[in-house]
């Protein structure tokens, strides 16, 4: 979500802009730690969290958190690309997770499809 100087302003005037913080702050935890057990679900895939370019000590370490796709520090700017190594890496261990725990649905699925 992207806010505007005037969406501030206006979210302070009616007394929801901590309210809102909350909510997303709420909101990006439990998004953390679904990506972590999803990820630490699967073997492998945990103790790629311990190798490079990722490098955490244990797998146990990582909190979940993917840095977002484009740079913070631009805020309301171009927003140029996150093309940092462990973002890349973080990302595509979610995806392998999501891929696998999507994988076994999906079959079923058209099990079911084809035995109507």
């Amino acid at each position: 979500m992207n806010l505007t100087e005037q969406d501030v302003r206006e979210l302070r005037k009616q007394g929801d802009l901590v309210r809102l913080i909350k909510q997303a702050r709420a909101a990006a935890h439990a998004e953390n730690s679904r990506r972590r057990a999803l990820v630490l679900r699967h073997p492998d895939l945990a103790e790629r969290l311990t190798q490079p370019p990722i490098s955490h000590t244990t797998p146990e370490h990582w909190t979940g958190y993917v840095p977002p796709a484009h740079d913070p520090e631009t805020f309301g700017g171009g927003q140029p690309l996150n093309t940092s190594p462990i973002r890349a890496a973080l990302a595509a261990l979610v995806a392998e997770a999501e891929r696998r725990t999507s994988a076994p649905a999906r079959r079923q699925q058209e099990a079911e499809d084809n035995a109507a």
